[in-house]
């Protein structure tokens, strides 16, 4: 079993190779493509539209209760089982019902996602179907082992500590492995709970999330304008 380099600390991505650890796990949204394509803007979009149609609320009541759920509970989701009682399955297969013409397959990001050693998954607050569909579109969906949903988890969201619980026992992740496991997120809070269990975390820069990231750095190792950058400036040749 190869040893992790001594990297965790130094923010240098050159001393990061493609041996460096045995799991590399990566939020979907806004990480695995670029956040400037916009799409789950469609995705709130439409759970602003299930808001409505279920609760008999104008936009302007359904957004700021989007909003709330989502802030109060890491997921507009969660919270509105919580709370309202709505249907989980029911609000996944309407609010993920929507195309994304605007993707396309991402040879470079596939041939980054190859050379890389060890198991790849996927960990998404979003529905399976979702994530298919989204790596489908970029042509990546053959380069990873599986995929954690929100389903998977019983619908306890990131960052609750309860969903990596389940995350690591599905991706079969134990002992010193959570060592040699880095986990990529667009959202810096949900970075926390895996750095805190001992996995490198690599935040993915927004301006959306600017100022959780600044209530979260302690727990984020690297960063980087987009999941291509980061492969692009380690060493996935030697």
């Amino acid at each position: 079993m190869k040893k992790t380099k001594n990297f965790l600390h130094s923010k240098k991505f050159n001393q990061i190779t493609k041996d460096s650890f045995e799991n590399w796990i990566f939020d979907l949204d806004n990480t695995l493509y670029d956040i400037n394509l916009g799409l789950f803007h469609k995705v709130s979009e439409r759970i602003t539209l299930y808001i409505m149609d279920e609760l008999c609320l104008k936009k302007e009541y359904a957004d700021r209760l989007r909003r709330k759920m989502f802030k109060k509970y890491g997921l507009t989701l969660r919270g509105l089982m919580l709370e309202k009682n709505i249907d989980p399955d029911s609000y996944l297969d309407f609010v993920h019902n929507v195309a994304h013409p605007e993707l396309e397959v991402d040879s470079q990001l596939k041939n980054f996602l190859k050379k890389l050693h060890g198991k790849k998954f996927v960990y998404t607050n979003a529905s399976k179907k979702h994530a298919t569909n989204i790596l489908d579109g970029i042509g990546i969906t053959d380069q990873f082992d599986d995929i954690l949903d929100i389903r998977g988890t019983n619908y306890v969201p990131k960052p609750d500590p309860r969903s990596y619980e389940t995350m690591i026992r599905k991706f079969k992740i134990v002992g010193e492995e959570l060592k040699r496991t880095v986990f990529f997120e667009d959202t810096a809070k949900n970075l926390k709970p895996a750095k805190k269990m001992g996995l490198s975390t690599v935040w993915i820069e927004n301006n959306f999330n600017r100022q959780d990231y600044e209530f979260n750095k302690k727990f984020i190792d690297f960063r980087c304008n987009n999941i291509k950058d980061f492969f692009a400036s380690i060493s996935l040749d030697m």
